[in-house]
């Protein structure tokens, strides 16, 4: 496995991204590099930052999720969802018998903590519970809101394992997969106070007492006194965005709708999440983050209700605090679901499945919500996948293979909104947790990586070192280690930009593009060792647990108008027709050996941007991609038979699962822009 990298061979990686051949100047304030960059040298490091405990929905205490994240990766940050919830964070439920009322009330808050230990309004959870000879008993027992639980019970835990031997080198913290008022789910931390000599969580835990959806309590944190009001300059710009939008997005003055200095309400209020990246963005500006998890995964935008999101609310979010809401998570967790990623399946997501593990926003071309390519109404007898996606066509959003995608249309307008994955760590599904199979979730750092360029700026908090390199857009991302050792840059007369960088250069000049990758010729984390069933169909024999480079693809946009909240453009997910593959390599093209050198040279004549992807299936083959190399939609590996001998039985003789997952890996590097200068 390659998870626990060489910091040696991680530094050397990242100061030839770093510096550029024969120049030198200063870092910029904004951590995007135009050239060369004075700062410490830094490496890429690998973390998570998308997981749940039995704080929520999870098996595994927080203790035993941090400790088993640090085995594995560099840095890890515990989140859970927003609201309430009965179990005890510190005990490992891995048969979920507390969430179901099994075993009577033993793991939950109420049997566990004396009823002084509750801060906040009252609630309580009923469910029932039936006995050993075939009886039932209603148990009601006391909820605990999760402020409490982030401020009092969940950092001790990780406090508790980042501070063990052996792991002085690794960063872990605490975050909150916040339901999001109108939407559904962002990955989110305000770090404040975590690494202070007495580690607290009070900021992020007033934070979610504000504009965590589900958190109807009103006690002001239990008399701490919190109110969440935002500065009269943000209520208004958000008033100023509203301008002419016709769907519900909540009471438009957020400060006029705050009762005890709090708005409960949930469902349509947009414009309250919006209020709460400025709160961040006042109390926190450098210190937070809020990345939308999943983002694909319950559709479109649907007024008063708490469904998914359109481009006009993730541009509204980036809007509102560019330094704090810069990207989402288009490669979800729940890679071993069955409906892979846990998409499609009763929920209306968009593009209705993932493309090679990944969300339709990032990896294919969608439609405006309701319509088709041609901007027509939705036929529902031929263009709805059959059950609930139909039921609300206003909601059902089309996919197609191409890289004109949602994320290219942000980028062509030059925001700096970076791609990453995520783990989404609940269970193993059928399986305990220590088993190699799974039928739900990866442990996180066993089957995806965000591996983020990291520079030890803050000894003492290092947790801002973390969100500084998730800001700067210098992370790649991975799945089945398929690579390791990546390095992309942009260099012109000698001068070289990183990820997530910006290089300045003249019109006319030569642009050329690095990306040197290693592809291990040793097994990654995958227990199968038999023959991909992917690759077997075009007659290729290759094990699963050592996937090959076969396809890279070269992608490039111009960056042209940003538009306003009131542009038609600003409701279009479609990239511009610039959006193209630049350059391809397949097979022989990446060339011998372990490490893979190729260049891209181009002759700057607009302000552009240049990504990167590959994976380890070519082209045309049946059920996994097109012709140009383009994902084609998951549900299609059902057509894919597993004959080998050593196929487990859970995946019932075609491609599926977790055998799925590691049959079908990607890497998704993060843009570089191209400046002219003016």
């Amino acid at each position: 496995m390659y998870s626990k990298k060489s910091k040696a061979v991680a530094s050397v990686v990242a100061a030839s991204t770093a510096l550029a051949v024969g120049a030198s100047s200063a870092a910029l304030s904004d951590g995007h590099s135009s050239g060369t960059s004075a700062k410490p040298q830094g490496e890429y490091r690998s973390g998570d930052f998308h997981n749940h405990t039995v704080c929520s929905d999870g098996t595994t205490s927080v203790r035993t999720l941090t400790r088993q994240s640090l085995d594995r990766q560099d840095w890890f940050i515990s989140v859970g969802h927003s609201g309430s919830g009965i179990r005890d964070c510190y005990i490992d439920d891995f048969l979920y018998h507390s969430r179901k009322g099994g075993g009577g009330t033993a793991g939950l808050w109420s049997n566990t903590r004396d009823p002084s230990d509750f801060k906040g309004d009252e609630k309580f959870t009923e469910f029932t519970i039936k006995n050993h000879d075939g009886t039932e008993v209603v148990q009601k027992v006391r909820d605990m809101w999760r402020w409490q639980m982030a401020q009092d019970y969940m950092l001790p835990q990780i406090v508790d394992v980042r501070e063990q031997p052996g792991n002085e080198d690794k960063v872990a913290f605490l975050g909150l997969e916040q339901s999001v008022p109108g939407h559904e789910h962002v990955s989110t931390s305000i770090i404040t106070g975590q690494y202070d000599a007495e580690p607290n969580a009070d900021l992020l835990a007033h934070y979610e007492y504000c504009f965590g959806r589900g958190d109807a309590d009103m006690s002001q944190g239990g008399g701490q006194g919190w109110t969440c009001e935002i500065s009269s300059e943000h209520n208004e710009m958000i008033i100023g965005m509203m301008e002419g939008r016709t769907d519900n997005q909540g009471v438009v003055d957020y400060n006029s709708s705050l009762i005890d200095g709090k708005n409960p309400i949930d469902d349509g209020e947009h414009v309250r999440g919006l209020a709460g990246v400025a709160w961040m963005k006042e109390k926190a500006p450098m210190e937070s983050f809020f990345v939308e998890a999943h983002i694909e995964r319950q559709g479109a935008y649907a007024p008063d209700s708490a469904k998914g999101f359109n481009v006009e609310q993730i541009r509204d979010y980036n809007e509102v605090a560019p330094d704090i809401a810069f990207g989402f998570e288009s490669q979800p967790g729940h890679q071993a679901v069955r409906t892979r990623g846990s998409y499609a399946g009763r929920r209306p997501t968009a593009g209705f499945w993932t493309y090679g593990g990944t969300g339709a926003y990032s990896a294919a071309e969608v439609t405006k919500p309701g319509l088709d390519f041609d901007g027509n109404p939705i036929n529902p007898e031929t263009q709805c996948f059959e059950g609930e996606k139909c039921t609300d066509i206003s909601r059902v959003v089309l996919a197609r293979p191409g890289v004109r995608t949602l994320w290219d249309a942000l980028l062509s307008e030059g925001r700096r909104f970076w791609f990453f994955g995520s783990s989404d760590w609940h269970s193993r599904g059928t399986f305990g947790p220590l088993d190699y199979e799974s039928t739900v979730d990866f442990w996180p750092g066993e089957y995806q990586h965000n591996w983020t360029y990291v520079v030890d700026n803050n000894l003492d908090n290092p947790a801002q070192d973390i969100v500084d390199a998730l800001r700067s857009g210098n992370t790649y991302v991975t799945q089945g280690d398929i690579v390791t050792d990546l390095e992309f840059k942009a260099c012109s007369n000698g001068v070289c930009a990183p990820m997530g960088g910006e290089l300045m250069v003249s019109k006319g000049d030569r642009v050329d593009v690095f990306l040197t990758v290693t592809d291990p010729d040793q097994p990654n984390n995958s227990p199968y060792h038999f023959n991909n069933p992917s690759l077997l169909q075009i007659g290729q024999a290759v094990p699963l647990s050592n996937p090959k480079l076969v396809h890279v693809d070269m992608i490039t946009g111009v960056v042209g108008q940003k538009f306003a909240p009131q542009d038609e453009g600003y409701f279009d997910p479609m990239a511009p027709e610039t959006t193209k593959v630049a350059k391809q390599w397949a097979g022989d093209e990446l060339g011998e050996g372990e490490q893979k050198k190729l260049v891209y040279s181009f002759v700057a004549e607009t302000d552009s941007y240049v990504r990167s992807r590959g994976s380890n299936i070519p082209a045309g083959t049946p059920n996994e991609r097109d012709m140009n190399g383009n994902p084609l939609p998951d549900n299609l590996s059902d057509n894919i038979a597993c004959t080998d001998p050593a196929c487990p039985p859970h995946i019932n003789g075609y491609l599926d699962a977790d055998v799925e997952a590691w049959a079908d890996v990607f890497f998704y590097t993060n843009p570089i822009f191209i400046t002219l200068k003016s």
